[in-house]
């Protein structure tokens, strides 16, 4: 396929409203467009070879010169921050003419397939030119965002066209795309650290007139539900964080490893946190988040506070947990750990409503810790004020009072406080 035809299907397209064909068309990871692509001798003077009216003139010009700069021979004979830089600023052009012809689209449910198919190339572009552009930085200086956070700024206006949509017909509204562009939103918000803007899109989802959530499609409804849940998690809400990613869960497809290993892997601290671990045969199906989980969930389990302090600060495990915004959480399934080992003290001691502070600070030692006295009993005084425990302690009798029904109740997230 040369330019002129793909100009021409582009359009035939466009002039049929079939939104799926011109999806594929615009998608530099279909075969047949970078073909196409690498075909383009003369970027520049593409308007011309089109041969199409205009809005298509300025949205496939400019979408093509980009896919050209990647995928023709000359592009092998540039720098590689060049070949992308080329890229984003032609597919920057590209998408600012599609939005405009979106924005006059009435209705526009139609366009929705090619919009975010063109958003998501834009997002490969931005991507691919931030790291080339990282690697060709000197030694030791800052990853370039520069692009990406240009694309960031070019989806919430795609996001705005569709969330503020005034057609009177909703099955043709292009409020049905809202979900998705908000979904692409909070994945480049995550990658720039910048998650504080999700919340500007969480209140224009609030504050637009949209159909229920469980209208759309499921893809939508997890991306949603998943990043819901990540930033409850990071403002360390567990319970909203498990309802959210629970939900992302039991409606994601179980073929979708990848998909299923994601939610896991901040699902699994939160249920933790209550005192709630995986089957470990089940766990065993994702390897990767077996071997980050399984020896703190057994440091956990066993009671081994000494064990899971030290798994905890390893030098494999730390900044992992630090780079994916886990250890805060894990950190506090310290607390679930010691609980679990006072337990263990509670039990051999005979399950007696009284005991004597220096039994718990004997196993904290034997757990490989070294606490003073009242060390023990600021922990067992936190945890009684959590919830983990139920009883109260005696100081000048050096003793542990405990509720003669279910002393050691489940961990509860509305304890955590």
């Amino acid at each position: 396929m040369h330019a002129g035809e793909f100009g021409r299907a582009a359009a035939a397209a466009a002039g049929r409203e079939d939104g799926a064909a011109l999806a594929q068309l615009l998608s530099l990871h279909a075969s047949a467009t970078r073909r196409c692509c690498a075909r383009i001798d003369d970027p520049a003077g593409l308007a011309g070879t089109l041969r199409v009216a205009a809005p298509w003139a300025d949205i496939l010009a400019p979408y093509l010169a980009a896919g050209a700069a990647l995928f023709h021979a000359d592009a092998r004979r540039r720098a590689p921050a060049d070949a992308w830089r080329m890229a984003h600023e032609a597919m920057e052009r590209a998408v600012a003419a599609f939005l405009r012809y979106f924005a006059n689209l009435a209705p526009g449910r139609w366009a929705l397939p090619a919009l975010l198919a063109l958003l998501r190339d834009a997002q490969w572009v931005a991507r691919g030119a931030d790291e080339a552009a990282t690697s060709a930085a000197p030694e030791g200086a800052l990853p370039t965002q520069t692009y990406t956070e240009a694309c960031a700024r070019q989806l919430n206006k795609a996001f705005s066209a569709c969330a503020a949509d005034r057609f009177p017909g909703l099955e043709q509204s292009k409020k049905w795309g809202a979900y998705a562009i908000a979904g692409q939103l909070f994945r480049l918000y995550f990658r720039l650290k910048s998650t504080a803007l999700c919340k500007n899109v969480l209140r224009a989802l609030n504050a637009a007139d949209l159909p229920p959530l469980d209208a759309y499609a499921r893809a939508d409804r997890v991306t949603f539900a998943y990043y819901v849940g990540r930033l409850a998690f990071l403002d360390e809400d567990y319970t909203k964080a498990e309802s959210c990613l629970a939900a992302a869960l039991a409606e994601v497809p179980a073929h979708a490893t990848r998909h299923v290993e994601r939610i896991l892997l901040y699902l699994i601290p939160v249920r933790l946190l209550r005192g709630v671990r995986p089957n470990r045969v089940w766990l065993a199906r994702f390897p990767r988040l077996d071997a980050l989980y399984t020896p703190l969930l057994d440091a956990c389990w066993a009671g081994d506070v000494g064990a899971f302090d030290a798994i905890l600060a390893a030098p494999t495990t730390e900044p992992t947990l630090v780079r994916l915004g886990l250890f805060l959480a894990l950190e506090r399934a310290r607390d679930v750990c010691r609980t679990r080992l006072f337990r263990r003290v509670w039990a051999v001691s005979g399950r007696g409503t009284r005991m004597r502070l220096a039994q718990f600070t004997d196993a904290l030692r034997c757990a490989r810790l070294a606490p003073e006295p009242v060390e023990t009993e600021w922990a067992l005084a936190t945890l009684i004020a959590q919830g983990r425990i139920k009883g109260y302690l005696a100081h000048e009798r050096q003793m542990l009072v405990l509720s003669a029904t279910d002393p050691f109740p489940h961990a509860s997230l509305a304890m955590l406080s």
